[in-house]
């Protein structure tokens, strides 16, 4: 999947920045702002949502997108109210 996303979201004009666990992408996000994050909800060294709350301590305004293909509708509603801008 994210290799499929990478491939997908590939624009000139976009630098897209992709990693494979939650550690990863935090390390990624401490070194360089992005505009937004795509987040999976499942990643193998952390949730996803406990991840959402770390990139919220670091910045409060960065649109967060949290994704999964196992979520359930609790799930969404707590990704929510941990301030997720939304949810697919």
């Amino acid at each position: 999947v994210l290799y499929s996303l990478e491939k997908g979201l590939a624009d000139e004009e976009l630098r897209i920045v992709t990693a494979a666990t939650a550690r990863e992408g935090l390390a990624a996000l401490a070194a360089d702002r992005p505009d937004a994050v795509l987040l999976d909800v499942q990643l193998p060294d952390l949730s996803g949502l406990d991840a959402l709350q770390q990139i919220r301590a670091h910045d409060a305004r960065l649109p967060v997108i949290l994704m999964t293909a196992h979520g359930t509708a609790d799930t969404a509603i707590e990704a929510m109210k941990r301030g997720a801008f939304d949810y697919v």
